[in-house]
C-alpha cells in the first residue's frame, strides 16, 4: 500500500458514512466499515505506533450514520472484525460508472 512508501507519523481518517447502502451512491455494509477500520488501524499500528485519529464527517441517513459509527468504535475497542467473503468488484464497477462523468475531458471542458 501507499502507506508503506509514505510511512506516516499519524493516520488521520475523514470518517464519512455516506458510502453505506442506505445513502446515496455506494453499497457498503456495517461489516464493511468494520473491515476498513481494521485495515486503517493496522496501517497505524505498523507505521506510527497506533497513532490513529478519526474525524466524523457525516452521512445523510441518520440510522446508517449512528450504526456506522458504532461499528467503527466496536473495532477500535477490540471487537471482532468480520471476514471478507466477497470481492466487491461488481459494486466497485457500479460506483465507478456512477462517478465516471466527473473524470472525463467533456466534464472538464464544460467547467471552462
Amino acid at each position: 500500500p501507499a502507506a508503506d512508501h509514505f510511512k506516516p507519523d499519524l493516520v488521520l481518517v475523514s470518517a464519512g458514512f455516506d458510502p453505506h447502502r442506505n445513502d446515496m451512491a455506494l453499497n457498503l455494509t456495517y461489516d464493511g466499515f468494520k473491515v476498513i477500520t481494521s485495515i486503517v488501524q493496522g496501517i497505524a499500528d505498523k507505521h506510527c505506533d497506533g497513532k490513529l485519529a478519526l474525524v466524523l464527517e457525516g452521512g445523510y441517513n441518520l440510522t446508517s450514520l449512528s450504526q456506522g459509527v458504532h461499528a467503527v468504535l466496536d473495532v477500535l475497542a477490540g471487537g471482532e472484525v468480520p471476514e471478507v467473503n466477497a470481492t466487491g468488484v461488481k459494486e466497485v464497477e457500479h460506483a465507478a460508472a456512477f462517478h465516471l462523468s466527473a473524470f472525463t475531458e467533456e466534464a472538464h471542458e464544460e467547467e471552462t
